[in-house]
């Protein structure tokens, strides 16, 4: 058996090997002292090699997905070896296969997911630097989504995975990655170079879609979504075992038809997570998804990670989003058939691996009887039906032919595994059907023999039970057994309490009745492997139906937060003009204690281009920023905003530079990240992005981050000439309106009361005058003593060009303040400069002491 293990490991050397033994998945040698602990279970040994003990490790079968979850969570990767023949059928060691491999990629199971969001195997095809440029594919098993994009750089490949976020990333073996990958170093998976070649790619694609050609995919014109795509689909054909028959459409995204969103917008603007603890509840997606199905929360979150670019599409949206926000009665019949909609896209998916149990059957007939409610609500035919809709409702006919076998075929509500029997309905095969009354008379008799027994033997206790080992037995208890009738019975086990018998009638009973169960439950896999094959035939269709689905549940929930909260439909155009009346923040608004604040904000591509704007901290300025931007990006997935009035001209991308935090790992201090951020920023920026940026400058000296913050300024009015929000505590920046046409000047207001502030996070046009720093650290909790030392540093700074005293009410003399500065040296003082330019032996006497005590003046 041993033998067997190591060839089935030879084939996976970096994998852990779950081999089946009976009821237990065993891991020997290393990947048992691997597993172990990330599994919290013992460690223990069998046998020996070479005189030492060989390390052993199990799970039972029963609970294995629990304990797969684990492992794939800790990026293992992990070979199922099943047995393919009962024990004791054969002579020698029972056949064994490695039937699938799992990896954090390739998951399918609803217990090893999430179902509101998809999990992604990413391909990367490097490129050559020349005529074929990066390209990654992705595909999400469990849904059959799969897409191929060819990028224009590295820095839309970042853009690209953070996108994704897959689980899994696979790229060449020689390939030595960018600095850009690092980040995804513990998710890669490296595949020989040949794999990645746009031959062999596309020799792979076309056997896998049965094509002549791949020009139907949009991709015969693109070696390296070739290369990309295939690599991907060599990569999964091998890990399933299995044909991939519900990957049946490739899609080819461009970069230019989505907005680009890099890593740290999506992080600064929660959109998928919160930047306090990672969760999705707090997030611009945990709030807009009030999806029905799990379908149409996953689509959410691709919508919002890659918003639209193209005007005509985000209207066709918003007209369906109008039409459902009309119909009130209709949307909320629509979303309640919705909510008993099973998840289409997974069912599927399990279906064509072959991997189905009876009930993902049962849940797709009910899934197909629910779509002619949905068809209904949707109102198709009525005047003014939406384009959108049209199409949507077209995909959710013609499954009356599935419907049908699915309802005469499967049991009304059949078992969780095929294993437990009775999963195919009564009355659809003959043969079945007298299997199934042989096995159930055979349980009949054995309650008729058990009751003959006690009254033959006058022993009340006498029970007929099923033993795994035994089989069929008599038990007996103790106090009873001066009644047996040893003639007839006999002994096979004894116990505590009681002790077991057989007789000859019990064994041919059993037998009768085992070959009866056994035949049945053959009978019973066949035809269920049948349904579930003619089930798989109709995957296209399926697929369309599920895509459709989800979209519809995605709008309805749309139209229905519009409707809860109070959101407007945005004009979206080609216009430079962002302009938001009384706009809210999405998020906090929902989980503010006290009444949100609306504000107005106007950009555009002239006179108010870039809003400079101040105000202390706790004002509001972060949150009016991140706000602009988010009603920006919830108008180009077609969405609703929340504001009595907004008009959005489009945006190719939305930059963030906001918080502060530091790199320890790269070496990096949070200054250094702070201008990594802001230099991607003026380097990608263009007249159609949105740039937020959050105090930059202040990581460093004063006048250092003055200076910065101002070129920084004069580089987006005059290079990139983006629209643009800039939040500051340099006053000194608001000359900026005066000096440059088209910086705008606004401030968060406040109101001072008996020497405490008052903020009222409502915006205007103007400049703050004062920062209120010290109300905030006193309202932060700082000691009293604290913060009635800081005002008086404070005036003593205001009133004169000045060095912090030494003393509580003691001024220095006037001293001009050095700082330590990036750019340059500080400059020399006078006394060191007039010293430097003397000649000692041009003074006299008289002449050489004046200028002594002259020098120390100027000290």
């Amino acid at each position: 058996m041993m033998q067997q293990y190591w060839r089935v490991k030879a084939d996976h050397p970096d994998t852990l090997i779950f081999f089946r033994m009976g009821d237990f998945y065993e891991l020997f040698y290393q990947d048992a002292e691997t597993a172990a602990p990330v599994l919290e279970i013992a460690l223990t040994t069998r046998g020996k090699s070479a005189d030492k003990p060989i390390p052993m490790a199990g799970v039972p079968v029963h609970a294995m997905q629990s304990y797969l979850l684990k492992l794939v969570q800790s990026g293992f990767k992990v070979a199922i070896c099943e047995q393919m023949e009962p024990p004791g059928q054969s002579k020698g060691p029972v056949k064994r296969e490695v039937v699938r491999t799992v990896t954090p990629g390739t998951l399918t199971e609803d217990t090893l997911l999430s179902a509101k969001a998809h999990n992604y195997l990413a391909a990367l095809f490097p490129g050559d630097g020349k005529k074929k440029p990066p390209a990654i594919a992705s595909l999400d098993l469990s849904t059959g989504l799969f897409e191929v994009m060819a990028l224009a750089d590295w820095d839309q490949a970042a853009a690209e995975l953070s996108r994704l976020q897959p689980a899994e990333l696979l790229v060449p073996e020689g390939w030595p990655p960018p600095p850009q990958m690092d980040v995804w170093a513990k998710r890669i998976t490296r595949r020989a170079d040949l794999l990645f070649t746009p031959k062999h790619g596309a020799a792979t694609l076309l056997e896998h879609f049965h094509a002549g050609s791949l020009d139907g995919y949009g991709i015969g014109d693109s070696p390296s979504c070739q290369g990309a795509a295939g690599a991907m689909i060599s990569y999964c054909q091998e890990t399933q075992r299995e044909a991939l028959g519900h990957i049946v459409a490739l899609t080819r995204l461009h970069p230019g038809e989505g907005m680009l969103l890099d890593d740290a917008c999506r992080r600064n603007l929660e959109i998928n997570a919160s930047l306090s603890d990672g969760k999705r509840d707090v997030s611009l997606l945990g709030v807009m998804d009030q999806c029905r199905t799990a379908m149409g929360s996953r689509l959410l979150a691709v919508w919002l990670n890659r918003p639209l670019q193209d005007v005509q599409a985000i209207r066709v949206r918003q007209a369906a989003v109008t039409w459902f926000l009309e119909r009130v009665d209709a949307r909320e019949a629509l979303r309640a058939a919705l909510r008993q909609m099973h998840d289409l896209e997974r069912l599927l998916s399990r279906v064509a691996l072959k991997r189905a149990a009876p009930r993902d059957l049962s849940g797709l007939r009910a899934a197909l009887h629910l779509l002619p409610e949905i068809h209904r609500q949707l109102g198709a035919g009525l005047e003014g039906f939406p384009s959108l809709l049209d199409v949507l409702s077209s995909h959710l006919t013609g499954h009356e032919e599935l419907r049908a076998l699915l309802t005469k075929t499967l049991a009304e509500e059949p078992p969780a595994q095929l294993k437990d029997g009775g999963v195919i309905r009564a009355g659809f095969d003959p043969d079945l059907d007298e299997t199934r009354q042989m096995a159930h008379s055979g349980r009949d008799y054995l309650a008729q023999l058990e009751t003959r027994e006690r009254e033959a033997t006058g022993i009340s206790s006498l029970k007929i039970k099923f033993h795994r080992t035994f089989g069929y037995t008599i038990e007996v208890t103790n106090a009873q057994l001066d009644k047996v009738p040893a003639e007839r019975y006999i002994q096979k086990q004894t116990m505590a309490n009681a002790v077991r018998y057989v007789t000859m009638e019990l064994k041919e009973t059993e037998e009768r009745l085992l070959n009866a169960q056994e035949r049945l439950l053959a009978l019973e896999a066949e035809l269920f492997a049948q349904l579930a094959e003619q089930t798989a035939q109709h995957a296209a269709a399926l697929q369309k139906t599920a895509a459709a689905v989800a979209a519809i549940d995605v709008l309805a929930c749309f139209a229905d937060s519009a409707d809860r909260f109070d959101y407007c439909r945005p004009l979206v155009d080609d216009e430079l003009i962002i302009d938001i009346r009384s706009g809210r923040h999405p998020v906090v608004e929902r989980f503010a204690e006290q009444t949100f604040v609306p504000n107005d904000i106007l950009l555009n591509g002239d006179d108010q281009r870039i809003a400079l704007i101040t105000g202390p901290n706790m004002a509001g300025k972060s949150t009016l920023m991140r706000q602009v931007a988010l009603i920006a990006l919830m108008a180009h997935v077609g969405a609703f905003v929340p504001a009595t009035e907004a008009r959005i001209g489009l945006v190719d991308r939305i930059f963030t530079r906001v918080g502060a935090s530091d790199d320890l790992a790269g070496g990096r201090s949070t200054f250094m990240v702070e201008m990594t951020e802001t230099a991607h920023i003026l380097n990608h920026a263009t007249p159609r992005s949105l740039v937020i940026l959050d105090e930059i400058g202040r990581g460093t000296s004063t006048y250092d981050g003055l200076s910065i913050a101002w070129a920084v300024v004069e580089h987006l009015h005059g290079k990139s000439r983006a629209r643009a929000l800039f939040a500051t505590h340099y006053h000194e920046l608001t000359q900026l309106e005066r000096l440059k046409p088209g910086i705008v000047n606004h401030t968060v207001q406040v109101k001072e009361w008996r020497d405490e502030i008052l903020f009222l996070h409502t915006i205007a046009r103007g400049a703050a005058d004062r920062s209120y720093g010290i109300h905030v650290a006193r309202l932060a909790g700082l000691p009293k003593s604290v913060t009635e030392r800081a005002k008086q540093v404070l005036e003593d700074l205001e009133s004169a060009d000045l060095r912090a005293p030494v003393e509580p009410g003691h001024k220095s003399a006037a001293e001009p303040e050095y700082q330590l500065t990036l750019f340059a040296e500080p400059p020399p003082s006078p006394a060191l400069t007039e010293l430097n330019a003397l000649n000692p032996d041009d003074l006299s006497p008289k002449q050489a002491l004046e200028t002594l005590y002259r020098l120390k003046e100027l000290l």
